[in-house]
């Protein structure tokens, strides 16, 4: 599964049409919070005996200010995103991005 579109839903989300038609749409903040790379999921692990939220990271990135300054795609199979904190290592993955999305049909 690939992109079929991708562009900015608004000020905070990006939206990604998909090639089975379904639209994905992600806020800024979220994705940020659910970088994969090593240095995200280590954080993550190092929390999971203090917080209930496993996939999440649970630093101070609350902030709606945090947007990608730019996307650029990595191969044929994932988005690197450039966000406004220098954060520049995560690379998400079609099938990531895909996972992470919250609508009713993919939350089901």
């Amino acid at each position: 599964m690939k992109p079929k579109e991708i562009s900015e839903f608004s000020d905070t989300a990006l939206s990604i049409l998909w090639d089975d038609g379904h639209e994905s749409i992600y806020l800024y903040e979220d994705l940020r919070k659910y970088c994969p790379c090593a240095a995200c999921d280590q954080i993550r692990k190092s929390s999971q005996k203090t917080s209930s939220s496993k996939r999440t990271i649970p630093i101070a990135i609350d902030n709606p200010e945090i947007t990608p300054r730019s996307i650029e795609p990595v191969g044929q199979y994932a988005l690197r995103f450039y966000w406004s904190d220098r954060h520049t290592t995560g690379i998400y993955t079609f099938q990531y991005l895909r996972e992470l999305c919250t609508c009713e049909k993919c939350s089901a």
